[in-house]
């Protein structure tokens, strides 16, 4: 009896090769996004230090102090813009895994169903074959002579 063969078998590893590929993309998305999520919060630690140390300042540093604040506010300004660039390139990895997910399992319910249709068919010729199997032993002993 023949193997069952998918003919959307190049199709699938396709699709399974572009999951791959997605869930990668959507990796590095998410490390940059914790890259940058913990630079804002590193900046934005020192910016508090800076705060407090402010508080006990030496007045001949005051200048020092205010430029500096002004520097972090800044600094944490432009994190929080690219915060929000690297948080819209992570939903959108994770909207392109989830697509290529769907279109992945969608062939391979194809190939299930296809697998299990195959399986009836060979079911049924294999039933068929032992029918007419019986039905000839069953002729041969009902007439022997043949």
């Amino acid at each position: 009896m023949k193997k069952f063969v998918f003919r959307l078998q190049q199709v699938l590893e396709q699709r399974e090769k572009k999951e791959q590929e997605a869930l990668r993309e959507q990796s590095r998305a998410e490390k940059l996004y914790q890259e940058r999520l913990a630079a804002l919060e590193k900046t934005r630690e020192a910016f508090n230090k800076c705060l407090t140390e402010s508080l006990t300042y030496n007045p001949n540093n005051k200048l020092h102090y205010i430029l500096y604040q002004d520097y972090l506010k800044q600094k944490i300004s432009r994190q929080e813009v690219m915060l929000k660039q690297a948080e819209q390139k992570l939903a959108e990895a994770r909207q392109k895994a989830l697509e290529a997910r769907k279109e992945r399992m969608t062939l391979e319910k194809l190939k299930e169903r296809h697998l299990e249709e195959y399986i009836e068919f060979i079911k049924g010729l294999e039933n068929k074959q032992n029918d007419e199997l019986a039905t000839g032993m069953y002729n041969r002993r009902q007439n022997p002579a043949g």
